[in-house]
């Protein structure tokens, strides 16, 4: 599970950073004495500008992005949201992995504010530039509604060199069905603030709620300016309260209607929008999913798509009970995918023969793969 979380510190150690590269847009940095692919970040970093800009206008300065090495070097004291490490145990929910962040400037560290990005993935670059855009137009908004502009639009997938965003969020759509917000704390939640303090699971749940609002404002009004979705909230609440108002669309967004409709945008004549509705539905832990990722994977015909298809399926295969027969029908179309299958880009290609040969002994649907060629072929997959 991951999850990228707005902090508000710096790290223990005050290494300093180095900019690596320059252009318009923004600035990388990297620590002294590290080395970065720099060619990697622009790839993540070029696409995700146009989308955030598209969206929100063009930033009037570069951004300060920071090439942030998560596994090695997790931040720690008095980060807000309660987060002490790379990976924190949410009360309630469980592990939560801090991909990325942004910090505010202001400091005596940062005189001017920061993304750090401990991958360079087009959907995280998103969500953290959103954060940055906000920082730099002055825009004080309550946490829930800047997490979940954010976390909707760093919801999708990148094709043919652009980031097709898809909106819905499979791990906090699956978290929110399985867990009740109470009134109280779903009002406290509404009415948070980056500035204020707030534990872990405060957090996360403020992303999840975030999303699943934005998610419905959107859905209702998809050509209207982001901020007209945060005015049509406003007007709902002050005439049926904050709560109200946000049960409404919560409840709407957790209906099965939700998932069954949008599992029909794997149907869709863009191909784009067929790879971002895949991409991470194993996450729902629902056979419907299965069903309906092998419907797809039986009529498309895109081998970078197949490929996606293949692997998003057999990720859900290891998330629920499948059965016998189900299982049969997936092993029968998912491993000739994987096995025949050829990706332009060469590192993934080569990580997707890693992974078939990781999966040539596999035992009643239990797989083993390589995890490094797995992140490799992350775009495909990972939401």
């Amino acid at each position: 599970m991951a999850c990228g979380v707005a902090l508000a510190s710096v790290f223990s150690s005050c290494a300093s950073w180095t900019p690596v590269a320059r252009n318009d847009s923004w600035t990388l940095y990297a620590k002294d004495g590290e080395t970065v692919d720099v060619d990697r970040f622009d790839r993540a970093l070029a696409p995700a500008f146009r989308a955030v800009e598209e969206r929100m206008g063009a930033f009037r300065r570069r951004v300060r992005v920071h090439a942030w090495d998560h596994e090695t070097d997790a931040p720690t004291a008095a980060l807000q949201g309660g987060v002490e490490s790379e990976v924190d145990d949410v009360p309630g929910i469980g592990p939560a992995r801090v991909r990325a962040f942004h910090v505010k400037g202001g400091s005596l560290l940062f005189e001017q504010s920061g993304v750090f990005l401990g991958v360079a993935e087009v959907g995280t670059a998103v969500h953290e530039l959103v954060h940055a855009r906000v920082a730099e137009a002055g825009l004080d908004l309550p946490l829930w509604f800047e997490e979940g502009v954010a976390s909707y639009w760093g919801d999708g997938a990148y094709h043919a060199g652009e980031w097709c965003v898809d909106g819905l969020a499979c791990w906090p759509l699956r978290e929110l069905r399985d867990q009740y917000i109470e009134d109280h704390e779903l009002a406290r939640l509404l009415a948070l603030h980056a500035r204020d303090e707030y534990d872990a699971r405060e957090n996360l749940l403020v992303h999840f709620l975030g999303w699943a609002l934005v998610f419905d404002l959107a859905r209702e009004a998809p050509t209207s300016n982001w901020l007209e979705w945060r005015a049509m909230f406003e007007r709902e609440a002050a005439q049926n309260g904050a709560v109200r108002a946000a049960r409404a669309r919560l409840e709407r967004v957790l209906g099965e209607a939700t998932t069954t409709s949008w599992f029909e945008r794997l149907a869709s004549q863009d191909p784009a929008v067929r790879l971002a509705t895949a991409k991470g539905l194993w996450k729902l832990r629902d056979v419907r999913a299965i069903d309906a990722l092998l419907t797809a994977l039986e009529r498309e015909e895109q081998p970078e798509l197949r490929v996606a298809f293949a692997l998003n399926l057999l990720l859900a295969s290891a998330e629920v009970r499948v059965g016998r027969t189900r299982w049969n029908r997936l092993a029968a179309v998912v491993f000739p995918t994987l096995r025949e299958g050829r990706l332009s880009d060469e590192r993934e290609d080569r990580a997707l023969r890693e992974v078939y040969s990781g999966l040539r002994r596999w035992d009643s649907g239990r797989t083993r793969g390589s995890q490094a060629a797995l992140a490799d072929l992350a775009r495909l997959w990972e939401e």
